[in-house]
């Protein structure tokens, strides 16, 4: 493989979807600090990923102006696409740390675990839907009939949006992230005109609940902050990109794991910090996140692989390769729950960590209590929709 090869071009290719490791093992030993067609950088040695995730004083996240570098100035026109940009930069404002501390209480484990009895409902009535087809001998997709109505409904409650709006909510935002990174004029149109109809409900909800405070993150969100509403809405912007479609992923990445490996399944019984180290080994070993979408800004000139990044470059980690580096993990290719996790880059800090995993949880071992001969009935759907991110539109099973 020619050692000038367009690391996103080969990335985008369907075969990639489906393993890109190889790939991904050969540029972590041969390129390490790859400069993409796009002008960024990408790494993916371990050491070196870990450096810049973790060192806020040699890359920071940027700010709206490098946003839009990124994005490109052509789409300033376009509200969908300055509504995101201006999201992802309200993590520079200074009053974003103490609403993402509210957040944050909200979302604790002892908080989690008082929401555990309505996951448990919602989640036995989808597999009570489940059973009757699968015993019949039908194969089911898990991912849009598990993944999908469950984070729906545990996401959406805990935010505050009812039932009868989830769903276009959802579509709408889904639809705005894939017209950040597109080309393709009426696509970008289209989520214009629904981000507008969002951003408008959104508007509506923190109203109400300035006038009647609910239990919900919305409320939490307006009594943290007594200033403007653009804010607010901004946050609720990034909460939805990222733990919504995130937790979404994460349960099918966990559920592909107790698919593939059988033998393993022991580890979902219910033991709880087996479950946990069964969910670190399947968000090491194949991760939703192939490199992060938003960028970190080099501070200064700095040295990493060999390679010097100038200041003020754009950089983006490979965390699906370093989650790989042998260098770190021993037989890395291996599914290995045994594996100690603290080195694992997969989860990161979201507030929504701790719930997301909730749901994984319960869904791999009620997978295991419920119908403990499911299988894989054929190779999951690959969303072409990211680079960035390997998402599955479907994930067939059945009964052995």
């Amino acid at each position: 493989m020619s050692a000038t090869i367009d690391a996103l071009a080969e990335l985008a290719k369907p075969e990639q979807r489906q393993d890109p490791y190889p790939f991904l093992h050969w540029l972590r030993e041969n390129d390490p600090v790859h400069r993409t067609n796009c002008g960024f950088y990408l790494l993916s040695s371990y050491d070196d990923v870990a450096y810049a995730l973790q060192r806020s004083d040699a890359f920071a996240v940027p700010d709206e102006a490098a946003m839009w570098r990124e994005v490109g100035s052509g789409k300033r026109s376009h509200p969908a696409v300055k509504k995101l940009v201006t999201a992802f930069a309200a993590k520079n404002h200074p009053c974003y740390a103490r609403l993402r501390a509210a957040i944050a209480r909200d979302m604790t484990p002892a908080r989690v675990l008082q929401l555990r009895p309505r996951i448990l409902e919602h989640l036995g009535n989808l597999f009570d839907d489940l059973g009757p087809r699968l015993v019949a001998g039908e194969t089911v997709d898990l991912h849009a009939e598990v993944s999908v109505p469950l984070t729906q409904y545990v996401f959406a409650d805990r935010v505050g949006v009812p039932d009868v709006d989830r769903t276009w909510i959802a579509d709408t935002i889904a639809l705005m992230t894939r017209a950040l990174a597109s080309d393709d004029a009426q696509l970008v149109l289209a989520a214009d005109r629904a981000s507008n109809a969002v951003e408008d409900y959104f508007h509506a909800r923190v109203a109400e609940r300035r006038a009647a405070p609910r239990d919900d993150l919305i409320t939490r969100l307006v009594e943290a902050h007594d200033g403007e509403d653009e804010l607010l809405i901004a946050i609720l912007w990034i909460m939805w990109m990222t733990g919504y479609e995130s937790t979404i992923s994460g349960i099918d990445r966990v559920v592909q794991a107790f698919l593939a490996n059988p033998p393993l399944r022991s580890w979902c019984d219910g033991d709880q910090s087996q479950v946990q180290r069964f969910l670190d080994e399947a968000l090491r070993h194949d991760g939703v996140v192939l490199y992060t979408p938003i960028p970190r800004i080099a501070l200064s000139e700095v040295a990493l692989g060999g390679v010097t990044i100038p200041a003020g470059a754009s950089v983006r980690m490979l965390i699906a390769g370093a989650n790989r580096d042998p260098r770190v993990f021993r037989d890395p290719d291996t599914f290995d729950p045994t594996r100690d996790p603290r080195r694992m880059l997969s989860t990161g800090n979201c507030c929504g960590t701790t719930l997301g995993r909730a749901e994984m949880a319960h869904v791999v071992t009620g997978l295991q209590q419920r119908f403990p001969t499911i299988v894989a009935a054929g190779e999951p759907t690959w969303s072409p929709a990211s680079v960035a991110r390997r998402t599955v539109e479907t994930l067939p099973a059945r009964l052995a």
